[in-house]
């Protein structure tokens, strides 16, 4: 009886493991099924932020969601090798991607201390999870885990496969792989690291949001000596060097160091570019290394110097009040909008009390300070007309929050200051190839995205004029050509009403030589200019200067009533100074993909030729005299010859500078967003010019020195200044003019 129970015992065991590993059997056989390929792990692409360089190979702006540099395993220093292998993984050479020692050794520690304080995954498993799974603590993950660590351990290398852990491993503060958080936590190459740093970064994988040094100073000392005395352990240092080590404080940097983001505007521009015009649309995680044609040193001198011209056409104009009061429901968002003016050394402060000579401020710190009004008379608020302020009460109240900047001996006078309201733009370009050197579209990037160099249309005015001179050069007029100044009434629409323009001046001059009109810049002779062309023909020149903004369709267009965008004008000016030649926007030198490979490689392009080679040369003789003689004479102070011209607009709403040298084309707007008025007198030889006239200076020793190329067909003729007419009369009134003597 006894014997029969056994061996039905028996059968009913033998059945239910039978049963048990033939289910085992099909669970494994599914989630086998059901587990990545691991084919691709022999030519891993990690996932790499797109680097855009500058045309010396300085970075401009790293882009990705991850901040990762990979890196070969021979390149990583020993130190962080053996710290990782000693706390994560001390039989790492030793298992086949599962080490059961090791988890039974963690089972055991974990029983003793009634809580998980030990695991037993492998780099393997770790590696395992971070590209394929979730950290979900699941059997069916762990099962998966430890099934695919198997597979990868017999696929790949063991150095592989610690070189793709120390490259893909999660690390704190936005750093992905060691050679990340190198930069993040100690701003150094891994070369550079020491070995307590090491230590330090190799404990952080385990919990990187506890073990982090600007998290928790205490706990992050703790974790690096603990990893200090693992390396002592598995004998990777020797003891002294182990009780030197962990006595030494921990030094890392306080601020994560910025993701590399200069040139914003000029950045959003050529990730359109990718997009739209080489349909690359993939560009943020793919490892590209985008070469472009900006040049970083011009382009931090042109936002510096729209910055502070900006500031003095704000100081001219007046105070556009304070940031907001303390009483206002949003004044907490209005007063995070200009935390970033703070770089600009521009301080927050809090009107405490005020009256006529001086008011109290408190300071973001709790400091009290006096602002006293003989040091701001300056602020007069904007449009009121005023010369001066003469009552500080005029513009402050208690409770207001104003932004202050410390000015005067040892910054002892402190003084009211604003974010500028007026906005402006600057592009520059090489005539020669299209490349864009510099491309400023607002007075901060953080304040505002919108690129104003590119994007906005604005009414051209005056510097619409050149074009309209050109047409006529092309067809058959010469600068000696003359018309008549005199007032002029034209019938403006169907409603019977009038348009009577003037000059600048408000004055007229009688004949008037074209060469004397764009010099001076004549509105009157240009209308009279443009009604002998016609608008047609005016219109068809535009376009064939490749101004793709909507003309409007009568006489006004001539002096600038249509709205267009700086870069047109800019691209159109190059035609001047490059005989008759305008190049396609060129932002891009080249691109390699994440293998190294190139993928694009730009090579300059003409794309429109509006003029003659003579016209073009007898222009840029004219332009050059705009500078030398007219609206533009402010430039004479670069030493070189200059071509260029100024454009205001109504009320002074807009104004222009569009100048160039022979390879270099510069254009300056400036405006408010919402078309008011900037101020009296504000035209583009006041308010743009003098950024323009800075810039250029600045960056002149950074250009060769090159000369205007000439055209065959243009000679010069002794002209009498009184007829006007070439002559080979013995005269002491005279210049020299260009004339074409081929054709155009």
């Amino acid at each position: 009886m006894i014997r029969k129970v056994f061996l039905y015992l028996f059968d009913v065991i033998v059945v239910s493991i039978v049963i048990s590993l033939g289910v085992l059997s099909i669970f494994l056989y599914k989630l086998n099924n059901e587990l990545p390929s691991i084919n691709e792990l022999k030519d891993f692409t990690y996932k790499e932020p797109t680097i855009i360089y500058d045309k010396n190979e300085n970075i401009i702006a790293e882009l990705g969601e991850e901040v990762r540099y990979p890196v070969d395993l021979e390149d990583i220093p020993l130190y962080l090798k053996e710290a990782i292998i000693a706390v994560e993984d001390s039989r790492f050479y030793e298992h086949g991607g599962v080490d059961f020692f090791s988890i039974i050794r963690a089972f055991i520690v974990n029983i003793k201390a009634g809580k998980i304080v030990e695991g037993g995954s492998t780099l393997t498993q770790q590696l395992v999870k971070v590209l394929y799974l979730t950290p979900e603590k699941k059997l069916k993950r762990k099962v998966k885990e430890a099934m695919l660590a198997y597979k990868i351990d017999n696929y790949l290398s063991k150095d592989k496969i610690l070189e793709m852990y120390l490259n893909q491993v999660y690390l704190g503060r936005g750093a992905y792989g060691v050679s990340a958080a190198a930069r993040n936590y100690f701003n150094k190459r891994l070369n550079e690291l020491t070995l307590e740093e090491c230590a330090l970064i190799a404990g952080l994988p385990k919990a990187p949001g506890i073990y982090a040094p600007h998290i928790s100073y205490d706990k992050s000392l703790k974790r690096r000596d603990h990893v200090l005395l693992r390396m002592f352990e598995e004998g990777f240092i020797t003891e002294s060097t182990y009780k030197t080590m962990v006595i030494k404080p921990i030094i890392f940097e306080d601020k994560k160091p910025r993701r590399l983001r200069y040139a914003g505007h000029f950045v959003d521009y050529v990730i359109d570019y990718l997009h739209n015009t080489l349909e690359i649309k993939d560009v943020t995680n793919s490892g590209y290394k985008i070469y472009t044609s900006l040049d970083l040193a011009f382009q931090q001198l042109a936002e510096e110097n729209i910055k502070n011209n900006l500031f003095l056409i704000t100081r001219r104009i007046g105070y556009s009040g304070p940031i907001g009061n303390a009483n206002d429901h949003n004044i907490e968002t209005k007063l995070k909008n200009v935390k970033y003016l703070s770089d600009l050394d521009m301080l927050v402060a809090e009107v405490i009390d005020v009256d006529r000579m001086e008011a109290t401020l408190s300071l973001i710190d709790g400091i009290k300070t006096t602002l006293f009004l003989i040091n701001n008379k300056w602020a007069k608020p904007y449009g009121s007309g005023k010369r001066n302020l003469d009552d500080l009460r005029t513009i402050l109240r208690s409770g207001d929050y104003v932004l202050v900047k410390r000015n005067g001996k040892n910054n002892s006078v402190l003084e009211l200051t604003q974010e500028p309201e007026v906005e402006s733009a600057l592009l520059a370009i090489d005539p020669t190839t299209g490349a864009i050197l510099a491309m400023v579209g607002s007075f901060d990037f953080r304040k505002s995205m919108f690129n104003r160099a590119t994007m906005a249309k604005r009414q051209a005015g005056s510097l619409f004029k050149p074009i309209v001179y050109a047409a006529a050069i092309e067809e058959n007029y010469d600068l000696t050509s003359l018309i008549f100044d005199a007032p002029v009434i034209k019938k403006a629409d169907l409603d019977n009403e009038y348009w009577k323009p003037e000059n600048f001046e408000e004055k007229f001059y009688g004949f008037t030589t074209l060469k004397r009109a764009l010099t001076k810049s004549r509105n009157v002779v240009t209308i009279k200019l443009a009604e002998k062309l016609g608008i047609r023909t005016i219109k068809h020149y535009s376009k064939k200067f490749g101004i793709t903004s909507h003309l409007e369709n009568d006489l006004s267009v001539s002096i600038g009533s249509s709205s267009i965008s700086l870069i047109e004008m800019v691209y159109a000016f190059s035609a001047f100074s490059n005989l008759g030649k305008i190049f396609a926007v060129n932002p891009i030198i080249s691109i390699t993909d994440i293998k190294g490979d190139v993928i694009f490689k730009s090579s300059p392009v003409i794309k429109y030729n509006p003029i003659s080679e003579s016209t073009a040369d007898i222009m840029n003789y004219a332009l050059i005299d705009v500078v030398e003689n007219g609206t533009g004479r402010k430039a004479k102070i670069i030493p070189r010859f200059i071509g260029g011209k100024t454009g205001s607009t109504n009320d002074y709403r807009d104004a222009w500078f569009v100048g160039y040298l022979p390879n270099l084309v510069v254009g300056v707007w400036a405006g408010f967003d919402d078309f008011r008025p900037i101020g009296r007198l504000e035209t583009g030889a006041r308010t743009v010019l003098p950024v323009w006239v800075n810039f250029v200076k600045d960056v002149l020793d950074k250009l060769d020195y090159a000369t205007y190329p000439v055209s065959n067909n243009v000679v010069y003729y002794k002209v009498d200044q009184t007829t006007h007419k070439k002559t080979e009369n013995i005269s002491v009134n005279y210049t020299f003019e260009p004339f074409s003597t081929g054709t155009r």
